[in-house]
């Protein structure tokens, strides 16, 4: 019934129960700070260095920007415009989701762990650039036209910061993981 030796099946006996496992992980990430007795919140922390990096990427272009804290939420905005209020930085916007999202598909794929130990890094780099280029636009949308603020923030750049990560993986299929090595091999027996 089940070939326990397809690679679409281990794939999927090791990505099932790492994304189970990550979507519970991910539910207290949020007070492992907390829970580990720590005296400064790290993702918190992460949305700050998030917002510096987006607002160094609008001081570029000459915009005056600030970094304001609430609570959990780390809000970026540009000062010039006095309607603007900001980008707000939290779960899920600053990326770690979709970093472990990335990760888990990487591990639970084919592949040879040596490419995997730069791969993960490399990827979450790139996602991570992508999510401080998006914040910059969208910081630069809030100030100037925050009508389509939720039109960008919920579909376009969904649809961007979706299709980088599918094509990350796509990468690693094509060039990276063993899967494709098998079937060249198939294919050379006939």
């Amino acid at each position: 019934m089940f070939d326990i030796k397809k690679p679409e099946f281990k794939f999927l006996v090791l990505f099932i129960p790492l994304i189970i496992f990550w979507f519970f992980f991910y539910h207290y990430l949020y007070k492992i700070d907390e829970i580990l007795g720590l005296q400064f919140d790290s993702l918190t922390e992460f949305s700050k260095l998030l917002s510096s990096q987006s607002n160094f990427i609008l001081s570029i272009f000459n915009f005056n920007t600030s970094t304001e804290i609430h609570e959990e939420i780390v809000v970026t905005k540009i000062l010039d415009y006095p309607f603007s209020h900001g980008v707000w930085i939290g779960e899920p916007c600053n990326g770690v989701k979709i970093f472990g999202l990335f990760t888990i598909f990487i591990i639970s794929f084919n592949g040879s762990w040596t490419n995997k130990l730069w791969y993960i890094p490399l990827g979450i780099l790139i996602l991570h650039l992508f999510n401080i280029v998006r914040i910059s636009i969208l910081t630069y949308i809030s100030a100037v036209d925050p009508f389509i603020l939720d039109f960008n923030h919920n579909i376009t750049f969904q649809l961007i910061t979706y299709s980088a990560m599918l094509g990350l993986w796509y990468l690693w299929i094509l060039k990276f993981s063993s899967f494709k090595l098998n079937e060249k091999k198939k294919l050379n027996t006939f």
